[in-house]
């Protein structure tokens, strides 16, 4: 099944040229079409406005979907529009829309501009340092996933999904699945820039429900993704379709499924305060929650609170506020090259970078768009992005990772007398000034005398950022370093979905509060 726009009447020339995005026509040309809408719309904009930007996107989601009972699932959706900014008057205007004809973008232009308008007086926005690059960026690519079939596709699901189900009865339910994203997109704005980018995604995973009457237990593969979201889950890569062979995710069926199973005899976490050994699957989830979404500079500035609050991570504590132990530092780093949260340029066209959010233990920095960046005095750290062309640029994360340490996740086990390994995510609570907190995981093991024991099902943990991470006693080392792909960072209002990716390894925690879910 497919699910689109009708084809859009594009203005070329003194030609009109039917555009379905996505299928029409060389990359070339379908660029060129992309800039002259740009250009277009930067010459409807009134003399008035002291800065303007454009974003032209075709976005197209293919979806294909396995599951224990029923047919397979396919689907490909795709999206084409202009996103509009104009600054009037100190103030914002933005307006969106579909319509990529002339009379649609002399509208879309004139809307933004009334918008900016009606705020009327203010505080001027500042932006800092003019943008003014031109250049292309598209991300690596070996085989381009929409070019191969969805029975191929489809085949190798249910080719997963047969694999858990033979396990046994106990296995209640299975859900394989790929996702793929491709943003083909142009910014350009008044100050000079205009940049091209293609971006290719790639991911893929599997979900085992087991259940033995009321007890339902879960294990996910090859991360664990909130449940409510339909497909979009498992390990997810800023590359092609080779990116799901790497997965195997008919070859790790079998052991996902039994590990699903076997979980519903094993007995219940204790209660207790004792060390915690987190895998770097389990541990995303927490750097995303504890250092990703405190540490964006819109939500420290008071610009933005929907959805996750507030944050401790105020100006005031910047460089004085010790956030966890010594040997733990933190970055945003959207250059690394495979990674979900990487790409070229933001939406507001400054380039990707890395950036220090936690040093030696300590807040330093944050996540940073351009108005934010210069209410705080400095320039952009490059993570403004919006969820489409039609939603406006906000802060968010890119790929956020926990530095290696020099340990290893067979060491920390050893020198463990007493305690308790987690993997993977399974629920999580936590205050709107991202302290205090509860996450929950998939499975857990004791660990007695150095040796890994008994299988524990319904583990969780409690405990207050700075003193989690100030337990925080080994890490693993660059060796045991992962960047896990996650397309599900929700944020603003109306709702935002980003994607992005977290650099983890297996850390230790000492003193930690365990137990039941």
């Amino acid at each position: 099944m497919t699910v689109g726009p009708p084809p859009l009447e594009v203005l070329h020339g003194a030609d009109r040229i039917r555009w379905y995005p996505g299928h029409a026509g060389p990359a070339q040309q379908i660029g060129g079409l992309m800039r002259e809408i740009a250009e277009q719309v930067l010459g409807f904009v009134p003399t008035e406005a002291s800065y303007a930007d454009v974003r032209v996107v075709c976005r197209t989601h293919e979806l294909a979907l396995a599951e224990l009972a029923g047919p397979g699932e396919w689907s490909r959706e795709e999206s084409s529009g202009v996103g509009v900014r104009v600054i009037v008057g100190g103030q914002w205007g933005f307006a969106a829309t579909h319509r990529l004809d002339a009379v649609g973008l002399s509208a879309v232009v004139a809307e933004a501009v009334e918008q900016a308008r009606a705020v009327g007086s203010g505080p001027s926005i500042g932006l800092g340092e003019p943008i003014t690059t031109r250049a292309r960026w598209s991300s690596p690519l070996e085989i381009d996933p929409f070019s191969v079939s969805a029975s191929s596709k489809l085949d190798l699901l249910a080719a997963a999904v047969a694999e858990s189900a033979a396990i046994g009865p106990k296995v209640d339910r299975v859900e394989a699945s790929m996702d793929f994203f491709r943003d083909e997109k142009v910014f350009a704005n008044s100050e000079g820039a205009l940049i091209e980018q293609c971006l290719t995604e790639s991911g893929g995973g599997l979900l085992v429900f087991a259940a033995d009457g009321e007890d339902v237990q879960r294990r996910s593969f090859p991360q664990a993704i909130p449940r409510s979201i339909r497909g979009q889950r498992g390990h997810f890569s800023t590359a092609g379709y080779e990116h799901i062979a790497e997965l195997h995710l008919v070859e790790e069926a079998a052991r996902v499924a039994d590990e699903a199973v076997a979980l519903l005899t094993a007995p219940q976490c204790p209660n207790e305060s004792t060390t915690l050994i987190a895998t770097g699957a389990q541990l995303a989830m927490v750097l995303h929650e504890t250092a990703g979404h405190p540490m964006e500079a819109d939500r420290a500035l008071g610009f933005e609170a929907s959805l996750a609050g507030g944050t401790y991570a105020s100006p005031e504590r910047r460089g004085n506020f010790t956030w966890g132990s010594p040997i733990v530092s933190v970055v945003a780093d959207a250059t690394i090259p495979g990674a979900l949260g990487s790409y070229g340029y933001d939406d507001e066209g400054v380039p990707a970078q890395r950036t220090e959010l936690i040093r030696d233990g300590v807040f330093v920095g944050y996540l940073s768009g351009r108005e934010s960046a210069a209410t705080l005095g400095e320039q952009s750290s490059g993570a403004a992005r919006a969820d489409g062309w039609q939603r406006l640029p906000l802060v968010r994360m890119t790929n956020l990772c926990l530095e290696p340490g020099d340990s290893s996740l067979a060491e920390m086990i050893a020198g463990t007398k007493n305690g308790i390994l987690m993997d993977m995510g399974k629920g999580l609570s936590i205050d709107d000034q991202r302290m205090s907190f509860r996450f929950g995981a998939e499975a857990g093991w004791e660990i007695r005398d150095g040796q890994v024991g008994r299988m524990l099902k319904n583990c969780s943990y409690t405990g207050v950022t700075p003193q989690f991470w100030a337990g925080c006693d080994a890490l693993g080392g660059p060796d045991e370093f992962k960047v896990h792909g996650i397309p599900s960072c929700n944020k603003g209002e109306p709702l935002q979905v980003a994607h992005i990716g977290h650099g983890t390894v297996p850390a230790r925690f000492r003193n930690v509060q365990v137990g039941t879910k």
